[in-house]
């Protein structure tokens, strides 16, 4: 194996697999990148065997052949090295050589036998979406996803596929976030819902561009994106999405509407002084106004803001996460934004004032339990109101 590439190029191309390489696995294999010559092209290859991406770039070719090589210190020599061109070898004592114009680095490396051969089988559907449609649904929607291993399909993105339209979903039972899309072109006899891991997201946003188009093929348990110059494979997530249309509520008649940015600058401010285990903010609501209140007890701490709102009731208080609220708010668009209410306790639903064509946001937020001023404020109380799907 023998060519040459810029550093540039080639580092940008490292950045683009190394992140599905893991960090931490018995699999000695799995911790190395496959480099592959062939048919005048350079093909990197990183996988975990749940998730593989293999990435694409034009190089001068000496010599084809194919190593495994690791890729911690493959980055990180790559990263230090000058932006000037790279030779890049191998022997026959099964070493890798990079040469630039002042030093030589060796690192040994491993039969490409050894590494898995990643197996696409044909898929059941397939079709195109623009990059940046795709991009904008996960972004979106990411942020809602749920850490908790014991419930693994909170920790995807639920695909929804339906005639003409396409949805992602996400929810840790605290906050839900969805997204409805009719930019897509799907045969009308299309049902499917499919549950994505968030790492394939991130590392399929790392590698588009947002002006072409992604082909997405679907398998029974996997699905593969297929881009300009990189192909992910990745197994889906088992088990059944819950039924998240069950807490969605339908019964909310008060509406609540408020400039974005200034309901999101004085949360920034006002939840300073909130406690640090609940992030509490309490939101008393008037007909023309907001009051924004925090409390940490614990350390004498307070602070209130007003800012001007619509309220198509007279009078309501609610709490909080103001982490969540906030993380909310900045994934929506537009000056203006709409809660709509039942109560103290229930499910708010908020929207964006200003919808764009052809695709519908909703974001669903549970309450927490307003604490009177002489409880103990020490307690958990975002449990009191979250939901659990089944």
């Amino acid at each position: 194996m023998n060519f040459s590439v810029s550093k540039k190029e080639f580092f940008e191309a490292l950045q683009k697999v190394i992140g599905v390489v893991p960090q931490k696995t018995t699999i000695s294999i799995l911790t190395c990148i496959l480099i592959d010559l062939r048919d005048g092209v350079l093909h990197l290859t990183g996988t975990d065997l749940e998730i593989s991406i293999t990435t694409t770039l034009s190089v001068n070719i000496e010599e084809e052949g194919a190593v495994a090589i690791p890729a911690k210190i493959l980055l990180e020599i790559v990263r230090e090295l000058p932006d000037v061109p790279l030779q890049i070898s191998s022997n026959v004592d099964n070493k890798i050589i990079i040469k630039t114009e002042k030093g030589e680095y060796k690192l040994a490396s491993q039969p490409r036998e050894d590494f898995p051969k990643i197996s696409v089988e044909e898929g059941e559907l397939a079709f195109q979406v623009q990059a940046e449609l795709l991009s904008h649904m996960a972004e979106k929607t990411m942020f809602a996803v749920s850490s908790d291993e014991l419930r693994p399909a909170l920790t995807g993105i639920n695909m929804e596929l339906l005639p003409g339209e396409m949805r992602f979903v996400a929810t840790d039972g605290h906050r839900l976030a969805k997204i409805t899309t009719t930019k897509v072109m799907l045969a009308s006899d299309v049902r499917r819902n499919l549950i994505i891991p968030t790492k394939t997201l991130h590392l399929l946003l790392r590698n588009m561009q947002t002006e072409e188009k992604c082909g997405i093929q679907l398998g029974e348990d996997h699905i593969v994106f297929s881009l300009q110059n990189a192909i992910i494979y990745s197994k889906l997530i088992s088990g059944t999405y819950p039924n998240y249309e069950r807490v969605l509520p339908q019964n909310n008649d008060k509406y609540l509407q408020v400039d974005r940015e200034l309901l999101i600058a004085s949360l920034r401010r006002v939840s300073i002084f909130s406690s640090s285990l609940t992030r509490q903010v309490r939101l008393i609501v008037s007909s023309n106004e907001v009051t924004i209140r925090s409390e940490d007890i614990e350390f004498g701490a307070e602070a209130k803001e007003v800012i001007p709102a619509k309220f198509s009731d007279s009078w309501l208080q609610i709490g909080y996460n103001s982490n969540y609220l906030m993380d909310i708010l900045r994934h929506m668009t537009g000056e203006e934004i709409i809660f709509e209410l039942k109560d103290g306790t229930s499910a708010a639903l908020i929207s964006q004032v200003e919808k764009n064509e052809n695709e519908d946001v909703l974001m669903l937020l549970m309450p927490i339990r307003i604490n009177d001023e002489n409880e103990d404020q020490k307690a958990s109380p975002e449990k009191e109101y979250s939901y659990a799907p089944e």
